[in-house]
């Protein structure tokens, strides 16, 4: 009996002491909350040692390596240590006289089950009688997570500055917006940045950066500065051939590490095994405007092959001089089918005010002759032989010729004896269908509404909320007025540029050398264009600098 006492209670010991979450139930979401400070935050006199900061969950360890900054940077650096829901941060000896330090613990700081802090915390001390209370703020717009450096400048601008270690970083929050405080009376320079790169010294050509549409902010004692607006992005790379691709005797692709538009290509040419020089046809992929078909006028000789470009030419600019590439000319004679690879199911439509869209008609190989009645477009019970509109050998921008009509059910038939591929057979089955649905029109409205202005004439811009957004723009008239027409119903963002180089579109600027970008100014609501409706939005006033 004393044996099973014994063991009942020690049983019962070890329920109650085994706590553990229980099963099932929502994940908590809930990110760690700063609670207290020791020495408090705002204290003065601070003569360093150290700071304990106490938060509402256990913390991940991990999580602390790159989550915590001490501004200004200090001759010997701080000893920042893990204890379950605190972090003791050691100060060194002989900080600063008179001088505000700030903590700040970013967004890298998670608690145990991996959620991260909702926004970067600031915790200041001061070695003198006061603690700085300027402040900036602003917001970071774009796809991704993002922060934002800050430099005080010590003597004139520099664009080198750039290119140091950040006094202060500040991470923005999930829907942009970041916060310097505790900052002392003088003149700064900031840069937004991706989150990932957030406190490192910048590398224009790896990360995404956006600069100020001031070049220094002049902060007085005290004094708060909002609405500074940054658009990240990343430079575009020199201009690269990156690989070739020859997929018969005749035709191939080419590729670069960037879109292209409105170029040619001067000294074009292919030199095969046999030292035979080809001159070459080439084509910009529609679909992926970093490739061009290549099509040579005669066969080339198996082997290896060198691919020359003298020059890439956009306008009076020459982006990429002396390239060439090497690849291999295939031996084996091509006796596949062409495979028509767009679209791959049916296309739903829905109308645009011109009849469009066009829909695009891919092949897999360059269709190099097409006889009379090689497409029949079937609308209902109709049927129609129809000509088609080629962008390149293999491709189609295909539209009926009257257009779509609403809530029809369309067959494309294709009949493979009427094409002639570059080589190899032409499609596998005798008459291929593409089948297309037509919804209900779109619908069209417009837009109009008032500005103010300080004397710079601003650029307005709609843009859809999409992945690929597409993009309206108007002017102002002499009356601060705008107006858009025609513009295809849903909803929309409205931006505001000082479109300073009157290029008709935003500038992000650069860092070296320095160039302010565009202001900007993007209005918080969206604005729902409904058919047949002109909406008025009235007066924007925006939030200036």
């Amino acid at each position: 009996m004393i044996f099973i006492a014994l063991w009942m209670v020690a049983l019962m010991f070890y329920t109650c002491a085994a706590v553990a979450p229980p099963d099932g139930g929502p994940k908590d979401e809930t990110p760690p909350q700063f609670i207290s400070a020791m020495p408090e935050a705002g204290s003065l006199h601070f003569k360093g040692g150290k700071v304990s900061i106490k938060f509402s969950e256990y913390i991940s360890e991990k999580s602390i390596k790159n989550a915590v900054k001490i501004s200004p940077r200090l001759d010997f650096p701080a000893v920042i240590k893990y204890a379950d829901d605190e972090l003791i941060i050691n100060f060194p000896e002989g900080l600063l006289p008179d001088q505000t330090y700030v903590i700040t613990i970013n967004r890298n700081l998670k608690d145990e089950r991996s959620v991260a802090l909702d926004q970067s915390i600031q915790i200041a001390f001061s070695t003198g009688e006061i603690i700085d209370e300027g402040i900036i703020s602003g917001r970071v717009y774009g796809e991704d997570g993002y922060g934002v450096h800050l430099w005080k400048l010590e003597k004139e601008f520099e664009d080198s500055i750039f290119f140091t270690e950040p006094l202060y970083v500040s991470e923005a929050d999930d829907d942009g917006f970041f916060n310097f405080k505790y900052l002392a009376p003088g003149d700064y320079v900031m840069l937004g940045i991706e989150r990932s790169a957030a406190g490192a010294i910048l590398v224009p050509q790896r990360m995404a950066y956006g600069v100020s549409s001031k070049k220094v902010y002049s902060l007085a004692k005290n004094q708060r500065i909002e609405g500074i607006y940054l658009r990240p992005k990343r430079e575009d790379p020199p201009l690269k051939m990156t690989h070739g691709e020859w997929l018969g005797k005749r035709w191939g692709w080419m590729y670069f590490n960037q879109e292209l538009n409105d170029i040619t290509f001067q000294g074009l040419n292919i030199l095969d095994s046999k030292e035979g020089v080809h001159s070459l046809d080439f084509y910009q992929d529609e679909q992926d405007k970093k490739r061009f078909l290549l099509i040579a006028s005669d066969t080339l000789n198996v082997g290896k092959a060198i691919l020359n470009i003298e020059s890439v030419v956009s306008g009076k600019d020459s982006l990429l001089t002396h390239a060439k590439i090497n690849f291999r000319v295939p031996g084996k004679m091509d006796t596949t089918h062409v495979k028509q690879t767009q679209p791959e199911s049916t296309v739903t439509i829905r109308l645009e005010k011109d009849g469009g869209p066009t829909i695009p008609i891919v092949f897999s190989k360059p269709i190099m002759a097409i006889t009379d009645s090689a497409f029949f477009l079937v609308a209902d019970t109709d049927t129609v032989v129809v000509e088609v509109d080629w962008m390149n050998p293999t491709e189609i921008d295909f539209l009926p010729p009257m257009g779509w009509q609403e809530k029809t059910k369309y067959q494309l038939m294709v009949f493979a004896d009427k094409l002639t591929p570059i080589e190899g057979k032409s499609l596998k089955d005798s008459v291929t269908y593409i089948r297309f649905n037509s919804e209900k029109k779109l619908g069209y409205g417009g837009l109009s509404g008032l500005i103010e202005n300080e004397g710079i004439q601003p650029l307005i811009e709609l843009s859809t909320l999409k992945k690929e957004p597409e993009i309206f723009h108007s002017s102002v008239d002499s009356n601060l007025q705008f107006h858009f027409k025609n513009i295809p119903e849903g909803p929309y963002r409205l931006m505001i540029i000082f479109d300073r180089d009157q290029n008709g579109e935003f500038s992000y600027g650069s860092v070296l050398p320095f160039q302010p970008s565009e202001w900007f100014y993007i209005h918080p609501d969206t604005f729902d264009i409904r058919a047949n409706w002109d909406i008025d939005v009235g007066l924007i006033q925006e939030e200036r600098q």
